[in-house]
């Protein structure tokens, strides 16, 4: 028990399919998906020269058995490879698909469509379109994982689409889509090999939610990384104004009068920022300054016990700040 107290929950454990996508890994796919829906609808509205709205619905882990259960034949089912080795599927319901064949061919898209398969010359038409969306595709989840697809057949029986086995198990992410008057659904499969890297890289990234709450680093690791950081530190001597003029004479040997008194704190910038005032020195027969304060402050009386800023290369001694 004390392993498991530690656990915001107990999920039950699937012996049949112990592969499995957690919660935040889908979250993630769904950002991912949302993104690249609005490309795609921002796409076919203008191929088509009407508005399309493809609006997210569900994302759902199931067996593919199960998924081919639910397909009502006939349906346009969009065959694709990923990287040559991946592969995954769209499915479209036929009305949809004819309202989009009917616009890029210069119709109305009004029409009432039979469910009926495609002719050959509308197949080639449809692979056209779906090249154009796997690209977007790829374009949109590049910056996660780069990737390569490519639209390998069309069918209309899941039967001839054996993206998985039956016991296998994929991801599926319904949408739906409305043109003109036609609204129908879009269904994206991934089987569970094809999707788990891009699943692992999001993680990593933390793209996604966990229990409503923003996945973040913890405190310490980003201090500790910021610790490292290096920043540059300038001591600004003084300042003048001269003319031009003054300036075409100057020569080696020249004095120029500084508005600052000699007395005076200078400024210590960091990153090109004005931080601190500073007292300048020697420490260990080094050029140093000493920190009296900061801008905003009033500066500390010099001769109290202040923090000295000495080079790495200054050996640890005994020897004071010499003004």
């Amino acid at each position: 028990m004390g392993l498991i107290k530690d656990l915001r929950e107990v999920r039950p454990y699937d012996f049949q399919r112990p592969h499995q996508l957690s919660r935040l890994q889908l979250d993630a796919i769904t950002l991912m998906m949302e993104s690249y829906l609005r490309l795609a609808s921002n796409f076919l509205s203008t191929y088509l020269r009407t508005p399309v709205q493809i609006q997210h619905l569900s994302t759902e882990q199931m067996s593919y058995e199960q998924y081919v259960e639910g397909v009502t034949i006939p349906s346009v089912l969009a065959l694709f490879t990923i990287n040559q080795s991946g592969s995954g599927l769209l499915e479209s319901s036929p009305e949809v698909t004819l309202a989009i064949i009917d616009r890029a061919l210069g119709g109305p898209g009004l029409g009432h469509f039979a469910r009926r398969e495609l002719t050959e010359i509308e197949q080639t038409i449809y692979r056209r379109i779906m090249e154009r969306l796997l690209s977007l595709l790829t374009q949109s989840w590049s910056s996660v994982m780069p990737f390569e697809t490519a639209v390998d057949t069309i069918e209309y029986n899941p039967a001839f689409t054996q993206v998985s086995a039956e016991g296998d198990l994929v991801v599926v992410q319904q949408q739906q889509i409305s043109i003109d008057r036609h609204t129908g659904t879009l269904s994206w499969v991934w089987p569970y090999l094809s999707i788990e890297p891009f699943a692992l890289m999001l993680g990593r990234h933390a793209l996604g939610r966990e229990d409503d709450q923003d996945v973040k680093p913890e405190s310490q690791e980003m201090l500790r990384h910021l610790g490292r950081s290096k920043v540059q530190a300038e001591v600004i001597l003084g300042r003048t104004t001269i003319s031009l003029g003054e300036f075409r004479h100057l020569r080696a040997g020249d004095v120029v009068v500084l508005k600052n008194r000699y007395d005076k704190p200078m400024i210590l910038s960091v990153a090109k920022q004005e931080k601190f005032q500073v007292l300048a020195g020697k420490v260990g027969g080094h050029l140093a300054v000493r920190v009296i304060g900061r801008i905003d402050e009033e500066p500390k009386h010099p001769g109290g016990a202040l923090k000295a800023l000495q080079p790495n290369v200054t050996p640890k001694g005994k020897e004071g700040m010499e003004s």
